[in-house]
């Protein structure tokens, strides 16, 4: 062997020396947050509503639009996943796969009746960090909001 050649050995020697290991990610890197379903999810049962009430309160804070306000709670229902075997009529359709909560808002008083305009809609896709809030009162003035989806009914044979 020529000293050239040895000298050539050694500098490809001397520059591999170190980079055995690829670099290292920052771990501290920050990691995008949970899905509001994901952090639902995480939830008991009973605190579940009360995210839910959470979400449709910061919501109509960040749009004033969405009247009457949800100033008092009357109730929570926990609708659930929406099947996908739902009534395309429903107001559940647009929300099939997603965790659904209704919340009437209103005074807890027995001789108040539910106002429709206070009923509200909240729904978790899968994925998504906000939530979908819609109101459940259509032009007439009822709720279209169920505490059970109606199912598609099934063609006949």
């Amino acid at each position: 062997m020529k000293i050239r050649d040895i000298a050539c050995l050694a500098a490809f020697a001397l520059a591999a020396c170190g980079q055995s290991e690829a670099p290292k990610q920052d771990e501290t890197a920050p990691t995008e947050p949970p899905s509001l379903m994901a952090q639902a999810q995480a939830l008991s049962p009973e605190q579940q509503p009360v995210f839910a009430w959470q979400q449709l309160t910061a919501y109509q804070q960040a749009h004033p639009e969405a009247q009457p306000l949800c100033a008092s709670i009357r109730r929570v229902d926990a609708i659930g996943y929406i099947p996908e075997d739902v009534a395309p009529d429903s107001i559940y359709a647009a929300y099939i796969g997603n965790l659904v909560f209704t919340v009437q808002c209103g005074a807890q008083l027995t001789t108040v009746r539910d106002d429709p305009r206070e009923h509200w809609l909240v729904a978790f896709a899968p994925g998504a960090t906000d939530a979908a809030v819609v109101p459940c009162a259509n032009a007439q003035g009822r709720s279209e909001c169920t505490r059970t989806p109606a199912r598609a009914t099934p063609a006949a044979p």
